[in-house]
């Protein structure tokens, strides 16, 4: 084995020992070597790394648990709740409607015997429906007229039921004098069915009962011709064409409000062939 350079001997003591006595090393020519420093050691701190870097040269999968959330499982919500209700196919054609032109479902309702009661003589209209979805296609104006209260409005308290006098308790009877009906006036609508056509009715409400309902002179003979028997479900539509300009010149003209009638497409009983035909003309 060769012996070192005396040359090369020379310059690696000169790395680490003072070339003068008293003084600092050389380091002409070549890096300073890093400074050390003290640290204590946490022997659960070397713990944790070692665990960290024998999970990752094993390709262990850490399990991810993300937080909770408050939140109902997706089928939790029933479908038609989410899904919108399809039209009718028969309405867009028929009344020429424009493709971007919304047709509104309003609600559905079982069909009563007060909606052929020539005493009544009016439609009910469900109020959940009028208010969550009749009532924002409707002007501030168009609302007054049929006293259907602005959202966010005070509900107007119930008028309180006329109290029975004594005489008529001690008959055992209650004798009340018939009141003149009240001229409730409306927001005037064409009402619409396959088989009736359409009517100029108005949409009102009342303020005894606070119930939403269609009237008019006329509603007894076009509500027979829609062929709705007791207990059918009936679909409620609506939709109006608003006024549009461009550049000063009038693209649309405003429409009345169109409510549609329609009886809901069941499928028909396993002994049933065809379809029904209205014979109520």
């Amino acid at each position: 084995m060769s012996s070192p350079v005396p040359d090369q001997t020379k310059r690696n003591l000169s790395m680490i020992i003072p070339t003068k006595e008293g003084g600092a090393p050389s380091y002409a020519g070549r890096k300073r070597p890093h400074a050390l420093t003290l640290a204590v050691y946490d022997p659960a701190a070397a713990e944790h790394r070692a665990n960290a870097a024998n999970l990752s040269l094993s390709g262990a999968l850490v399990p991810f648990l993300p937080p909770p959330v408050d939140a109902a499982p997706i089928n939790a919500v029933p479908l038609s709740a989410v899904a919108p209700r399809a039209e009718p196919a028969w309405i867009r054609a028929h009344f020429n409607l424009r493709l971007d032109l919304t047709v509104t479902f309003i609600d559905e309702k079982v069909v009563t015997a007060t909606d052929h009661d020539p005493q009544q003589n009016r439609f009910r209209l469900p109020t959940a429906g009028v208010l969550r979805s009749l009532r924002p296609i409707l002007s501030p104006d168009e609302l007054d007229a049929a006293k259907i209260p602005c959202e966010g409005a005070k509900e107007a308290p119930r008028p309180p039921r006329l109290p029975t006098t004594e005489e008529e308790v001690q008959q055992g009877r209650t004798k009340r004098k018939k009141k003149q009906g009240k001229k409730h006036g409306g927001l005037p609508v064409l009402v619409c069915n396959v088989h009736a056509g359409t009517k100029q009715l108005q949409v009102t409400r009342w303020e005894s009962s606070h119930g939403n309902i269609i009237k008019g002179e006329g509603y007894l003979d076009f509500i027979t011709r829609c062929c709705f028997k007791e207990k059918d479900i009936v679909e409620i539509w609506a939709f109006k064409e608003r006024s549009f300009r461009l550049f000063g010149v009038d693209m649309c003209h405003a429409s009345p409000l169109y409510i549609v009638l329609t009886k809901k497409e069941q499928p028909p009983a396993a002994s049933v062939v065809g379809m029904d035909e209205c014979t109520m003309y």
